[in-house]
């Protein structure tokens, strides 16, 4: 049976080639393009030393994750079910382990070539949808210490496979996404290892021509500022004019067998006017080679040294077409992992990354394949500032997507928001597609001719005004914003009759001050009460006395309402002796629940009984 995996193979390849040749139909948007990063592990396939038991240290990366890239391409053939090809390319240096703490066995670089091709069926229409896979394609290793087969060196040897995939692709818009897969590779030849291949990827899918059958409009100049790359990054560190083993400058400059270490980048970049933009970057990868010391086709190598880079450039581009030369200059950070040609630390250990500011000087050319998507090809030199780093290049091949802001010219769109004149509910006034083509100023989710309050973020039930204190009356009704209640949006209110005073021999009178629920905090009424008898009695100069008692409802513990009621009275004290009344003349104590004034299984009942009472004695002169 293994020569059927060829004919399914091929069956695969050549049923995409067909659907390419119609790629101008009618739904065009059926094509998806993506491009990303590739990590393929030989560690869990359930094999012997030094490959591991299926699954086992699943998500290592540091010590199985073989990093490198892939493409690809989807064609859709319904809602659920696709077809695509990719192809892979990376370098295994590391195998698996021998059971050593944290050591990875590793091996010589070798190279791994893929072309797979899959069929898709993913779950739901939105935003994020899960997908399954199968399929087979075709595989070369290059042989090393632990897939020796032939009696060829350094040969490519290859066999059919059979690939079972999960996924997921999240669509930021309507043609931009992200895809997470991870593939499953059963080699049906012993000689190549059965192993996974982890694919992070950008995914750009093709919009459609034609809509029911009308040609939509071509949009105006796409006045994007904001654009996103992602891609293959390689650094050179051998044509930088340096002792062997580097060498003079731009020797082999593109000897990508001996020289280029490969690993990945992201950018972003914000354009200022037509020709100049600036550019933030930020670079992965593993340096295995080196430079060479004259040997023929010999590379070289080191131990796979981290390299990390952070980089700015101010970016001037040729032209306004689709193809655009740049020029660029700017600087950054570049640390490397210290190995036996750049040793200049005294730190104890190994794996220790050393660091510097580099100069940084640029040439590219970046070419439009629509609006939106384009492919930058661009190479940089970076002259470090301090001896111990090393000069070097780094050269990008990658996709970059624009963020569009240009608008679709409509003939009949008088406000020049998309939405035409016949089913714009707002044809006047520039608004949002979701609300109908009308405007909504606070954000809120109401249009504005609807909302009843159009500058002030409110809640859709209340008409887009909003309820500060949350008690269900919304602001624009409410008599009291800021201030939970229920009539009207206020507290309560208890009438009292006047206080009643004896005038001989002495004044008595008698003043109550009311509280909101389970609080002790004066609101303006209780102060206006307060600060009135405190006048009266510093103007009428008389001899006197304040017993202040405090209450509560009944809700809550005895204890409790025990403790409220005395800080209540506390609060009045306070209040007072704060007006000049002097703190010996006012005592103070607490009720609790033990004395209402009126039943406590009524709103109005129990606003009454959180109450402080002040019983005032004065002496007549």
């Amino acid at each position: 049976m293994k020569h059927y995996y060829k004919i399914f193979t091929l069956t695969l390849l050549l049923a995409l080639s067909t659907q390419l040749s119609f790629s101008q139909e009618v739904n065009s948007n059926r094509w998806s393009f993506e491009a990303g990063l590739s990590a393929v592990d030989l560690y869990p396939v359930g094999e012997n030393a030094p490959q591991g038991e299926y699954f086992d240290e699943f998500l290592n990366l540091n010590d199985h994750y073989n990093l490198g890239f892939y493409v690809g391409a989807t064609r859709s053939l319904t809602k659920n079910l696709s077809i695509s090809a990719r192809g892979t390319v990376n370098e295994i240096s590391k195998w698996g382990d021998l059971g050593q703490a944290d050591e990875s066995v590793l091996v010589d670089n070798l190279k791994y070539y893929g072309l797979d091709g899959m069929i898709n069926y993913s779950f739901g229409q939105g935003k994020l949808q899960p997908f399954i896979a199968v399929g087979g394609g075709y595989t070369w290793i290059e042989e090393g210490p632990f897939n020796t087969f032939s009696s060829t060196s350094n040969s490519l040897v290859g066999a059919g496979t059979a690939n079972g995939s999960v996924g997921v692709k999240y669509w930021v818009s309507d043609n931009f996404g992200v895809n997470l897969q991870t593939t499953y590779k059963h080699s049906f030849e012993d000689y190549l290892p059965k192993h996974w291949n982890h694919n992070l990827g950008i995914v750009y899918k093709l919009a459609k021509d034609e809509q029911n059958g009308v040609e939509t409009k071509t949009p105006e100049k796409n006045n994007s500022r904001w654009s996103f790359e992602t891609g293959l990054s390689a650094v050179d560190v051998y044509p930088v004019g340096e002792n062997a083993p580097q060498g003079d400058y731009f020797d082999e400059f593109v000897n990508l067998n001996d020289h280029w270490n490969f690993g990945f980048y992201v950018g972003v970049t914000r354009s200022l006017t037509d020709n100049l933009s600036i550019t933030a970057k930020g670079s992965l990868n593993e340096l295995s080679k080196w430079g060479d010391l004259g040997s023929a086709d010999e590379s070289v190598l080191v131990d796979n040294l981290k390299y990390y880079g952070l980089d700015g450039m101010v970016n001037y581009s040729f032209g306004k077409g689709r193809l655009q030369p740049f020029i660029a200059v700017g600087g950054g950070y570049t640390w490397i992992e210290e190995g036996p040609f750049n040793t200049f630390s005294t730190k104890e250990g190994t794996d220790n990354l050393v660091g510097a500011g580099t100069a940084n000087g640029s040439v590219g050319v970046k070419y439009w394949i629509n609006d939106r998507l384009g492919v930058n090809l661009q190479t940089t030199y970076k002259h470090s500032f301090e001896d111990y780093l090393p000069k070097h290049f780094d050269h990008n091949l990658g996709l970059v997507y624009k963020i569009g802001n240009g608008k679709e010219k409509v003939s009949n769109d008088r406000d020049g928001d998309t939405v035409p004149n016949e089913f714009d509910l707002c044809p006047d006034t520039f608004g949002l597609v979701s609300l109908g083509g009308c405007p909504d100023t606070d954000g809120d989710g109401v249009t504005d001719k609807d909302d009843l309050c159009p500058e002030v973020r409110g809640l859709v039930e209340f008409g887009g005004c909003p309820d500060t204190d949350g008690d269900g009356f919304p602001d624009n009704k409410d008599n009291c914003p800021k201030v939970k209640g229920t009539d009207n949006g206020c507290p309560v209110k208890v009438v009292e009759p006047a206080p009643v005073v004896t005038v001989v021999p002495a004044v008595v009178g008698q003043r109550k001050v009311y509280f909101n629920y389970d609080s002790s905090k004066l609101d303006e009424n209780a102060k206006s009460i307060l600060d009135e008898i405190a006048a009266n009695i510093i103007a009428d100069k008389s001899n006197f006395d304040i017993s202040i008692q405090g209450h509560a409802d009944s809700r809550g513990s005895n204890d409790y309402n025990y403790k409220l009621s005395l800080v209540r009275a506390q609060a009045i004290k306070d209040y007072l002796t704060s007006k000049n009344i002097a703190n010996s003349l006012i005592s103070i104590s607490g009720k609790g629940e033990t004395e209402p004034v009126a039943p406590n299984n009524t709103e109005a009942g129990r606003a009454a009984n959180r109450r402080v009472e002040l019983t005032i004695n004065i002496t007549a002169k």
